[in-house]
């Protein structure tokens, strides 16, 4: 997989950025995955049997979570380190994380982004391991350390520092078993996305030309007038003049003017944006509805089943995110937060296992018709097909939070003297049965 990739994986990332800044369909696509995949963030659930350790940890996580708290540079928060991570994955094709420990007594831990370009492609071995594109590798290919390029704000300085594989989480959806570097995830759709944006530029440059008056001189004798300010073309020798509006020119004896006028509308471009469009988001995992957000030619029907593959494709991203980058920072986080004495837990080291154990609550997801839906998990769970916990979790909410909730409205409803909706809504139930 590496002979392929390194000739070309370059000139790949580099035609991607310029994508990411020059093509508003990719933003549209990455703004779509940023916006399902990771939304308001993902959320930590801790399963532990001490609930107020449980509630501890996960207040004390929530707070480690603002930018300057979790951001080496105090710009980002964790929320917005996913959304970076899920961008930078899609165009670059992966993003570095170093755990760096700070002065701070509360949080040590604190994450540094790097980009892939900042891995040092140049060494090829370090002592008996081999070295590819920067990443340090062992017999079996497994990563040892990683090798950065120092940066100061003239750039490089010829430097590199070793970083243990630890310390580092290399975000990077690999598809082949020997693939040690990223490939972007547009490697497949760029000539389909250039040829997209290419002819959009086109069909606009045709609409302006419609707009517009050409007028041709064809000349009886080409020969030059005299004059210092007359601008002729070099080569024929003709006269250069320019059409302005409310201009009035006299032409010189002979001179016959040609219109020239387009004709013909961008009637097609429609149908050439849809085709070129659908190409490229199927590629991605997505609908055209997603990243186009033209919903003029789906139905109820359409739309559902284009929003139940489109969720396949952001859970997906979702576990990926949650199992190789959520999973190890708590733990990092875990770890530090225990050695510098936020955390009073005395056997964590002894057995880890038992505080490490969560769950990860990703962004909740809506339907096209809530209370279809909502019918619908309330006679699962009536029947004991789905859970409480199961239908907050697709939500992105916590179903304790949710019970803690309602027992104070509902308690604070008795005491205003109102009647609790759960009771309005039995009677109203037994009353359509009736």
């Amino acid at each position: 997989a590496e002979d392929i990739n390194v000739m070309s994986r370059d000139t790949i990332r580099h035609r991607a950025r310029d994508l990411e800044r020059n093509a508003d369909y990719v933003e549209a696509a990455i703004l779509a995955m940023e916006r399902n995949v990771v939304g308001s963030g993902i959320r930590l659930d801790c399963k532990l049997e001490d609930t107020e350790l449980e509630q501890k940890i996960e207040n004390l996580w929530e707070r480690w979570c603002h930018a300057e708290n979790c951001d080496v540079t105090g710009r980002l928060c964790f929320c917005e380190i996913l959304k970076m991570a899920v961008r930078r994955m899609m165009v670059d094709g992966g993003l570095l994380l170093v755990a760096t420990y700070t002065g701070n007594k509360n949080f040590p831990l604190q994450l540094q982004i790097k980009e892939v370009d900042e891995l040092n492609s140049g060494i090829l071995f370090h002592g008996k391991n081999q070295v590819v594109g920067g990443i340090e590798i062992d017999a079996s290919n497994r990563p040892v350390a990683y090798h950065f390029t120092v940066y100061d704000v003239y750039g490089e300085t010829g430097k590199t520092v070793r970083i243990p594989a630890d310390r580092v989480i290399y975000l990077n959806r690999f598809k082949r078993t020997s693939q040690v570097r990223e490939v972007s995830s547009f490697a497949n759709v760029l000539s389909r996305l250039r040829d997209l944006n290419q002819f959009l530029n086109a069909v606009s440059v045709k609409e302006r030309m419609l707009a517009c008056l050409a007028v041709f001189v064809k000349k009886v004798n080409a020969a030059m007038g005299l004059g210092r300010n007359q601008k002729v073309d070099k080569e024929t020798g003709a006269k250069k003049r320019k059409l302005s509006p409310g201009m009035i020119m006299e032409l010189d004896a002979g001179d016959e003017i040609q219109v020239v006028n387009p004709s013909g509308q961008a009637s097609n471009a429609k149908d050439m944006v849809s085709i070129l469009l659908r190409a490229v988001s199927s590629a991605m995992g997505l609908s055209y509805e997603a990243v186009s957000r033209d919903m003029s030619q789906s139905n109820y029907s359409s739309a559902r089943q284009n929003l139940i593959e489109d969720r396949e494709t952001y859970k997906e991203w979702q576990h990926y995110l949650s199992e190789h980058l959520c999973r190890k920072v708590y733990h990092w986080w875990l770890d530090s937060c225990v050695m510098a004495g936020g955390l009073s837990i005395p056997d964590y080291f002894s057995a880890p296992e038992k505080y490490t154990e969560c769950r990860w609550i990703a962004k909740g997801m809506s339907w096209i018709d809530p209370a279809k839906e909502a019918n619908a998990n309330r006679i699962a769970m009536a029947t004991y097909q789905t859970t409480l916990e199961e239908v907050a979790a697709e939500q992105g909410k916590d179903w304790r939070e949710i019970l803690a909730q309602r027992a104070k409205e509902e308690k604070l409803m008795k005491e205003l003297g109102l009647e609790v909706m759960q009771n309005v809504y039995s009677k109203e139930t037994t009353h359509q049965e009736e």
